[in-house]
C-alpha cells in the first residue's frame, strides 16, 4: 500500500507540475506572440514532455539501476508514435461523429517538419546504438542537441500567432503579472522534480517486488503516466479542431525525446542496448515513417493514426 500511495502521490505531482508550467509557458507564448507552430511543437510539447525526460534525468543521478533510466527514455517516443497517435485518430473519429468535423482527417501543415527531424534524429540512436565505442556516442549526443536547436529556430517561424490561454496572468502592473508568472513557473518545476524522483524511486521498488527487468517496467509504467498531459491536452484540441497545437503537443514531444534525453542517455549511461531495446527504437521508427509517407497528401486520416498503435506491443511481445 505504502508503494501504491507513492506512485500515486508522485503521479499527482507529476500532472499538477505539468498543468501549472503549461499554462504558464503558454501564457508567455501568446503574451510575446509566438506562432502557433512554436507553441505546439515546443512549448507545449516540452512542458508535457518533462515529467517523462525528469524520470530517467532523476533516475541517472539518484543512481537507480541503468535499466529504468534507459527505459524511461526510449518508453516515451515508443508511446507516444503509436498509443498516443492512435487516441488522437479515434479523437477525430469522435469529433467527425458527432458533428464537430466535416471529415475524419486533420490537416497536418508542420507535421512533417516534426516528422523529418524525429526520423533523423533516431535513425541516429538507431545506429549509434549498435556500438560500444564511448566516442560515437558523445558525438551523436552533441548532433542530436544542435539537430534540436536548429528544429526549434524553425518553428520559430511555423504558424499563425498562438490563439489566448486559458490562463492568463492579468495585473494593473505589468511587472506584478510577470513575478507570479516566474512563481508559477518555478513552483510547477519543482513539483515535477518531487514527482520524477517519487515515481523512479517507486519504479525501482515495484521491479524488484515483481522480480521483474528494470526496462520493462519503466518502459511500460513509466510513459502510460507520464505522458497523459500530452494525450489530454491532444484529445481536448482535436476536438476544438485546433490540430496545429493537438498534434504538434504529440510530434513535438516526440522531436525532444529523440534528442534531449536519449543524448543525455549516450552521456551518462554505458547505452548498451539488447535485442529488445533496439526494437524499442525501431518501432516508433517505422510508425513515423507510415505516418510521414501518408501525410505527403498533406493531411493525416483518423485510420492510420489509429492502426500505428498496434506496433506499441511489438517490442515486448516478439523479442
Amino acid at each position: 500500500m505504502t508503494l501504491i500511495a507513492q506512485i500515486a502521490a508522485s503521479f499527482g505531482a507529476l500532472l499538477l507540475g505539468a498543468w501549472l508550467f503549461t499554462n504558464t509557458v503558454e501564457w508567455i507564448g501568446y503574451r510575446f506572440k509566438l506562432p502557433s507552430g512554436f507553441a505546439g511543437s515546443f512549448i507545449a510539447a516540452v512542458a508535457t514532455a518533462l515529467p517523462e525526460t525528469l524520470v530517467p534525468i532523476v533516475a541517472i543521478i539518484a543512481g537507480y539501476r541503468e535499466g529504468v533510466a534507459v527505459g524511461a527514455i526510449l518508453g516515451a517516443p515508443l508511446m507516444l508514435s503509436t498509443v498516443a497517435m492512435g487516441i488522437g485518430g479515434l479523437s477525430v473519429l469522435v469529433a467527425y461523429l458527432t458533428g464537430r468535423r466535416r471529415r475524419p482527417v486533420i490537416k497536418t501543415s508542420h507535421f512533417s517538419l516534426d516528422a523529418r527531424h524525429f526520423l533523423v534524429a533516431y535513425s541516429l540512436v538507431l545506429a549509434v546504438s549498435l556500438t560500444d565505442f564511448k566516442p560515437a556516442h558523445f558525438a551523436v549526443a552533441v548532433v542530436l542537441f544542435l539537430l534540436y536547436m536548429v528544429y526549434v529556430r524553425r518553428l520559430l517561424r511555423t504558424g499563425d500567432v498562438v490563439e489566448q490561454p486559458s490562463i492568463e496572468f492579468e495585473m494593473a502592473h505589468p511587472v506584478l503579472a510577470g513575478l507570479l508568472a516566474a512563481v508559477f513557473l518555478v513552483g510547477s518545476v519543482a513539483l515535477l522534480v518531487a514527482g520524477a524522483h517519487g515515481f523512479a524511486d517507486a519504479v525501482e521498488r515495484l521491479a524488484e517486488r515483481l522480480g521483474a527487468d528494470p526496462f520493462t517496467v519503466s518502459c511500460l509504467l513509466a510513459p502510460i503516466a507520464t505522458e497523459l498531459p500530452e494525450k489530454l491536452n491532444s484529445v481536448i484540441w482535436y476536438l476544438k479542431g485546433r490540430d496545429d497545437l493537438a498534434l504538434g503537443n504529440v510530434t513535438g514531444a516526440m522531436v525532444f525525446q529523440a534528442t534531449f534525453p536519449v543524448a543525455v542517455g549516450l552521456l551518462f549511461t554505458s547505452w548498451r542496448l539488447d535485442s529488445r531495446e533496439l526494437a524499442t527504437v525501431t518501432v516508433p521508427l517505422a510508425a513515423m515513417v507510415l505516418l510521414y509517407l501518408y501525410s505527403r497528401r498533406n493531411e493525416l486520416d483518423w485510420k492510420v493514426m489509429s492502426t500505428v498503435a498496434v506496433l506499441y506491443p511489438v517490442p515486448f511481445v516478439f523479442t
